[in-house]
Order: structure tokens, then sequence, then C-alpha cells
């Protein structure tokens, strides 16, 4: 048997000056630990869920690993916000409809077009054409520039919220570059 594994596209930009590189980790890396991120919040959501229809004797309660007490930190506590369902948030869905998703997963789709367009090359079709993921890409920046804001005002950590906010600003300034056609666009190296 022979196994083959996919091409993984590391970028690189050239920093001015002291014509030191720096490596970045690919669209396809940063898709997989924005799903993972994702699915966990879902998880914990869902989790939060079973702890409340249970009620206080249901046994032991659910304690999220991103609930460190140590450094102030809960998502638990975020994810349970209005804002953590953000299509009937802001009344594209009326509350309690099947599209009325937890903005995990809006996330996990997201980062899955990301994964997709990464690993099948961004010229194929229309749908991974640059625009349109430059449209995607500031979809998700806006939705984490709110959400991040809201975090700011109720003096709330949540890490997994702020990691994924990181990802998003990556992967929206790689959208950009790319959109525009910039002369520091990122280039391919191919490893296996």
């Amino acid at each position: 048997f022979q196994f083959q594994f996919q091409t993984i596209r590391i970028s690189t930009i050239a920093i001015s000056g002291g014509g030191t590189k720096m490596v970045f980790f690919g669209n396809s890396i940063l898709a997989i630990i924005g799903f993972i991120l994702s699915a966990y919040s879902v998880y914990i959501e869902h989790m939060h869920g079973l702890d409340k229809d249970d009620g206080p004797d249901g046994g032991e309660e659910f304690q999220a690993l991103c609930d460190i007490e140590a450094i102030g930190a809960s998502c638990s506590a975020v994810f349970a916000l209005p804002e953590g369902k953000m299509l009937s948030f802001f009344g594209l869905v009326p509350e309690g409809h099947p599209l009325d998703i937890p903005n995990g997963i809006l996330g996990m789709l997201f980062y899955s077009y990301i994964f997709i367009r990464s690993s099948y090359g961004s010229s194929s079709t229309a749908l991974f054409a640059s625009a349109f993921n430059l449209l995607i890409s500031s979809l998700a920046i806006a939705s984490s520039a709110f959400l991040a804001r809201k975090l700011y005002i109720i003096r709330e950590l949540c890490v997994v919220c702020v990691s994924t906010h990181i990802i998003n600003t990556t992967l929206w300034i790689r959208a950009i570059t790319e959109g525009l056609g910039s002369g520091s666009s990122p280039k391919s190296v191919k490893m296996q």
C-alpha cells in the first residue's frame, strides 16, 4: 500500500529590511483549528442545554475546558447570551426556527468552506473566486468584531471566542491580500 499525503500550502511573507521570512500556517490549518473550536462551542452549548433540562438534581454539572476560573474565563456564559444565535438575534430568522442555529454551526460552515477552497484551489469555480472569498471572510470578520465588542462590554473573557476572532482576522487579511492581488500576496510552498 502506498499512502500519499495531501499537499499542505504554507504561506510566507517576506519582511522588508532584514530579509527574514516568517512562516504562517496555511489557510487549511487555520480552517481545521477554527472548525474544531466551533464544534467545541456547539458541544458546550448542547451540554449546558442538557444541564438546564436536568435541573439542579440532575447529576454533576458540566464544566467546559474553556471555563478557566484562574484567569476569569468563561466561554459557557458567553455562549448562553442571545448573541450566541446571531441569525435570530438580528431578526433574520425567528427564534426556534430550524435555521436559528448557534454561531458555532455558522463557524463550522465557514471553516469548511475555507478548507475546501484551500484544498481544491481558488479558481476552480465562481464559488471559490477571490471576490466571493472576500465577501464570506468579511462577513466572518464583521461577526467577530460584533461579538468581540460584546465581550468587551460585558467584561467577559472567552478563550474559544478570542481564538476564532484571531483566526477570522488572519483569514480576512489573507482574503484582502488575495483579492487586491498585491505584490505581497502569499506564496505557496508544497510540502509532502
